[in-house]
């Protein structure tokens, strides 16, 4: 099997639409089948996720590194953070070159002023990025950037519970001249895959076909623990989008988790 690929947005970077995450701690076997079995490229991955780290270095070595999407970034709001971070990711992968480089969790403006996002053009123009980003989930702050930084991409939280980000991002972006966009938290922690009151859940494969199946979507990341669970969501997103009936029931199951969400915070008073 063999997953689809799009092109990122209006960059040149072809991607497998599932992207495979480290953060529940697949192994370097893992990433290495992931590849070479499923057809994954995109590899979400930071410095902590050390079988992911190995996996690609491995993959590296191999000679695979012109077929590779390695998303990494920096952490820290500051220039010397910026720079610090992506001299780190370079030497721990053996590679000259990250293709999409974020700036992660931009939780206000300020995130980006000072010399923070002069770093970031410079990782570009030096050849040590392919593409910048940002992860937010403040989405009018996300919309905003997506202009005022020129992003190469943007990776937003999206899935059938918090679904915002159709009218907040995706419907004023432009159809071809568009950052690349990455959506994570399919499974909304797992709360998707229980049910909410008498509607059934989702099934894991169908948390990742949801978003998917927006347009404006390139890449859902997933973050399996063996690569067996990956096999499942792999398989699921190679069918595509899901049945338009299947879509309204699925939003209509995502707006009751969403409100016993809601229902938890009034009632807990936070």
């Amino acid at each position: 099997m063999t997953l689809p690929t799009t092109t990122l947005g209006r960059s040149t970077i072809r991607a497998s639409r599932l992207g495979l995450a480290g953060s529940y701690g697949i192994d370097a076997d893992g990433v290495e089948r992931a590849f070479h079995e499923l057809g994954i490229n995109y590899f979400f991955v930071t410095s902590g996720m050390r079988g992911m780290v190995e996996g690609l270095r491995r993959l590296v070595r191999a000679g695979h590194r012109d077929q590779l999407v390695i998303a990494a970034g920096a952490s820290i709001p500051m220039g010397f953070g910026v720079t610090w971070q992506a001299d780190r990711l370079l030497r721990s992968f053996g590679v000259d070159t990250i293709d999409v480089f974020h700036l992660f969790w931009v939780q206000a403006h300020w995130y980006v002023t000072g010399k923070t996002w002069t770093s970031m053009r410079a990782l570009k123009e030096s050849g040590k990025a392919r593409a910048l980003a940002i992860s937010c989930h403040d989405r009018p702050l996300a919309r905003s950037l997506v202009d005022e930084l020129g992003l190469d991409a943007l990776m937003i939280r999206y899935n059938a519970a918090h679904r915002g980000a159709e009218k907040e991002i995706f419907d004023s972006l432009d159809d071809k001249d568009r950052p690349g966009t990455i959506s994570y938290t399919a499974t909304r922690w797992g709360r998707l895959l229980k049910p909410a009151g008498t509607l059934a859940p989702m099934t894991p494969g169908e948390c990742y076909r949801f978003p998917l199946s927006h347009p404006k979507v390139d890449v859902v990341l997933c973050g399996p623990a063996t690569y067996e669970e990956l096999v499942v969501d792999a398989e699921a997103a190679a069918q595509g989008p899901l049945s338009p009936s299947r879509l309204a029931e699925i939003r209509a199951f995502g707006d009751a988790v969403r409100g016993s969400a809601m229902g938890k915070l009034a009632f807990s008073g936070t």
